[in-house]
């Protein structure tokens, strides 16, 4: 299985419209989304890029897992984050965290160390053997400025028709 890593940002009027931009940009907007826990079936594949979606999956369900945090506190900064750690055969878990904070530094700082710290938890937790230089995150920050503001980051597993 090939599982994307697609990450983005939205903007609108409101929270909610915001959070659609976001979809938008990373190709999700037009899929019922159905959120799944966070593990990585053996013999999958993680590859980074923006979801290239088919015309015709309009409305199809897409399983994801996904990490998104909208605002419209003006001045703060909001980061979203997905975190993986996979063996050799391709079983692992994902990790998902959002943050605001008031800096850029301070968001990113703390993402970090939360994906760190539960990747580890979760590997401990399944008597998995992991090594830090093994453990990958995408991580998407923006400033929330003149308009509602989201950041997305999604695992997208696969596509089902109705």
């Amino acid at each position: 299985m090939e599982i994307y890593i697609t990450s983005g940002k939205g903007y609108g009027r409101t929270l909610l419209s915001a959070f659609d931009d976001a979809l938008k940009d990373v190709g999700l907007n037009n899929f019922n989304l159905l959120y799944i826990s966070s593990i990585i079936p053996k013999g999958s594949v993680v590859k980074l890029g923006k979801y290239q979606p088919k015309r015709s999956n309009y409305g199809d369900r897409l399983y994801v897992v996904k990490a998104e945090i909208r605002s419209r506190e003006s001045g703060k900064f909001i980061g979203a984050a997905l975190g993986w750690y996979q063996f050799v055969d391709g079983r692992g878990v994902f990790v998902e965290h959002t943050q605001i904070g008031e800096t850029e530094e301070a968001v990113y700082l703390n993402l970090d160390l939360e994906v760190r710290k539960s990747l580890g938890d979760l590997c401990r937790n399944r008597n998995f053997p992991h090594c830090e230089e093994k453990m990958r995150t995408k991580m998407v920050l923006a400033k929330v400025e003149d308009s509602p503001t989201c950041v997305l980051v999604a695992a997208v597993y696969k596509v089902e028709k109705w």
